[in-house]
């Protein structure tokens, strides 16, 4: 058990800690674990995204590292694409996205949002930058 105990981290190894997606971009600042209360494991970490915006709950699962002075993510969270422009197949722009349905509890897209439109993703061909 000592053994153990001298690889784990802490609580204030997580807490406070700049939180980046896959790409490098900063999301926020890491303020709260959360545990499954029967085993004591953390199953996922709250990042407080700063004054007026919505935080959001990021599963343990979709951490790639927790290093020194940051959290590392191996996702980009879907919030990212509200704002990006949407194509039809032929390259016409169809408008912005305006919201984002996720698969139940996962990072996956089930729909997006376009003005009054919902597409849903069978029906979205690639989800690329713009």
């Amino acid at each position: 058990m000592e053994n153990m105990l001298e690889k784990s981290i802490t609580s204030e190894d997580v807490l406070g800690k700049n939180v980046i997606d896959s790409n490098g971009l900063f999301l926020g600042v890491s303020d709260k674990l959360y545990l499954e209360p029967k085993t004591m494991r953390v199953i996922g970490i709250s990042v407080d995204k700063g004054f007026l915006r919505t935080g959001m709950i990021i599963a343990t699962s979709y951490v790639r590292e927790v290093a020194k002075h940051a959290i590392f993510l191996n996702i980009q969270p879907l919030f990212l694409l509200k704002g990006k422009e949407v194509f039809d197949c032929k390259g016409s722009k169809v408008g912005k996205v305006t919201d984002v349905e996720a698969v139940r509890n996962t990072n996956r897209v089930a729909a997006i949002m376009v003005g009054q439109s919902r597409i849903p993703m069978r029906e979205i061909g690639v989800i690329g930058k713009n």
